[in-house]
């Protein structure tokens, strides 16, 4: 059911509003102004309503851009994706798969817009793995120092359906004052039958901004994935 409200000071102006499934009459008083962009309703649980700003930190993630590989040596975000408008970007990656068999999915970063990608990783990798005859779990890890690349998957099968999957959250690439810090994860059956479950982390030992950055394998093509690109604001 609707109803009219009126302006209380001189009830030349009015609005009408939509109650779903009330059941009984309930009078709210609006504020004056439009508010701000992005500013919401909030009540004193009187029904006096009142714009206010949300609160900080980070009130949404938006989809920027996604990348279907195919048969590709690299899938890039470049610098009209990487922007100030986001503080902090996640790559989501699923069904991965290499067109050569028994490789690694390697990420990379550039400070001049994918020109060069200086020798500034510095990151480790965590792997749980079980094997598939024997069904033992193990666990190896390993550490990379002034590598150029983070290698986020390894021992990749070009089976169609043994894809990695995964997610890396990358903070601060465009800041000169901090490096630029990262984690994440992935899962996927190896090119021998094991499954891996891989953790990593690391940082860009660099105060450059990066503004670029590179997925591929050690060697061969992306033969089908698809990558996509997320900020949050």
């Amino acid at each position: 059911m609707g109803k009219v409200i009126a302006d209380l000071a001189t009830s030349a102006a009015s609005a009408t509003f939509a109650v779903e499934n009330a059941t009984s009459s309930v009078d709210y008083v609006l504020s004056g102004t439009d508010g701000s962009a992005n500013d919401h309703l909030k009540t004193d649980g009187s029904g006096n309503l009142a714009w206010v700003a949300p609160p900080a930190g980070f009130t949404d993630i938006q989809k920027i851009q996604e990348v279907v590989a195919s048969g590709d040596t690299s899938i890039n975000f470049d610098n009209t994706k990487i922007t100030s408008t986001y503080s902090i970007y996640e790559i989501r990656y699923f069904n991965v798969v290499p067109a050569t068999d028994n490789v690694y999915l390697r990420m990379r970063f550039s400070d001049d817009n994918g020109s060069n990608f200086d020798s500034n990783h510095d990151g480790s990798v965590y792997i749980s793995y079980s094997g598939s005859s024997s069904g033992l779990s193990e666990d190896a890890a390993g550490a990379s120092d002034s590598d150029s690349y983070q290698s986020l998957a390894a021992q990749l099968s070009f089976d169609a359906g043994d894809g990695v999957g995964g997610i890396v959250t990358i903070q601060n690439p465009l800041s000169t004052s901090f490096m630029t810090t990262y984690q994440g994860h992935s899962s996927h059956l190896t090119y021998h039958g094991y499954q891996y479950l891989t953790g990593i982390g690391g940082y860009w030992d660099s105060l450059a901004a990066v503004n670029y950055i590179r997925f591929n394998m050690d060697s061969g093509n992306i033969a089908t994935g698809t990558f996509q690109l997320w900020g949050y604001v």
